[in-house]
């Protein structure tokens, strides 16, 4: 998902001795987690009381919330820099098998967050990268004979260069742009690390988003399809195609409102070189809010989002609803 966790994996659970990774160290995970949210606070705390100069000429709708969109047709000014922080909480709902609950057995808890950056180079071309950290705890029934446990990790980092080719702003019909782009492994990799999060693989990435502005409103549409090699313990991640799409509405230069849609499509990992049958298909929407303050240069945005379709090759876990926070800062050089 930057993503999805436990990719299929899981649903061979109910048996997931294959990727567990069972905590012998509770107090060594709850400091883990709560110094990825010390992290988490006080960047954002950062971000919020470090002022930018300046601001846009005309008031518009910001841009898609989801942790996992881009910035579909929009360039980026040169020279300045944008920190930004997600963070995406999820609660699965069972285990599914092809559009039907198998049972819930189990519960898993995630939170993921996301740290980027985003960069103008030149006029219409701008370099950005994201870096996960997953924190996933792993709940079984009373009567399941499992130990719970706790995962934790940091993922793989996502490097992209975006081109703008039309600029509505400069007389086009519409905003369109060109994302090439490259996944290193930067993920910690041993016999109990989870290999849809991280194997030693390398990862190419192309895409293409158009952004529309008519009046106060503002519509985004994303596709992007990324692939990977074959990494450590002989895994190969599934490829994936994603399409991102937004609608939102500014009240004012403070306020917006809008519906943001992400349907995934990952088609089967492989071990060995062989196909593992985890194919999946999951589309989630749901509305959001963004409060924008544009002396400091600082946006915050919040979406929640829920199943719409969810169809699976094998068995896997499901997220039953998702809630997600953006912060970003822009910093001017």
């Amino acid at each position: 998902m930057l993503e999805n966790i436990f990719e299929g994996k899981l649903g061979d659970t109910v048996d997931m001795d294959a990727v567990k990774r069972k905590t012998d160290k509770p107090v060594t995970n709850m400091e883990f987690r709560m110094k990825k949210f010390a992290v988490f606070i006080i960047f954002a705390m950062i971000l919020i009381s470090s002022p930018a100069l300046g601001e846009d000429a005309v008031p518009r709708a910001w841009g898609p919330a989801n942790v996992i969109s881009g910035p579909a047709g929009m360039g980026f000014p040169v020279g300045k820099l944008a920190a930004v922080l997600n963070y995406k909480y999820a609660e699965t709902d069972g285990i599914r098998h092809h559009g039907d609950e198998l049972n819930d057995d189990v519960k898993l808890t995630k939170n993921v967050y996301v740290a980027k950056l985003r960069y103008g180079i030149a006029p219409g071309l701008d370099i950005r990268s994201a870096t996960p950290m997953y924190d996933v705890d792993v709940d079984y029934k009373s009567s399941v004979p499992k130990d719970d446990y706790t995962q934790n990790w940091i993922g793989d980092t996502t490097l992209v260069l975006h081109k703008v080719v039309m600029n509505q702003a400069r007389g086009n019909f519409i905003n369109m742009a060109f994302d090439i782009g490259a996944t290193f492994p930067t993920a910690n990799v041993d016999s109990e690390s989870n290999d849809f999060i991280g194997n030693d693989a390398w990862g190419g990435f192309a895409g293409v988003g158009f952004t529309y502005f008519l009046g106060s409103n503002r519509f985004d549409q994303e596709f992007n399809y990324a692939f990977f090699t074959e990494g450590a313990h002989d895994y190969t991640k599934p490829n994936r195609f994603r399409s991102n799409t937004t609608w939102a509405y500014a009240f004012n230069n403070y306020f917006d409102i809008g519906v943001e849609s992400n349907l995934e499509w990952n088609n089967e990992s492989e071990k060995n070189g062989v196909g593992q049958n985890d194919s999946k298909l999951e589309w989630y929407a749901g509305p959001k809010m963004a409060f924008k303050y544009r002396p400091w240069g600082v946006n915050v945005a919040t979406l929640v989002t829920f199943p719409v379709k969810r169809w699976y090759e094998g068995t896997s876990p499901s997220d039953e609803y998702t809630v997600q926070v953006k912060i970003a800062k822009l910093f001017n050089f």
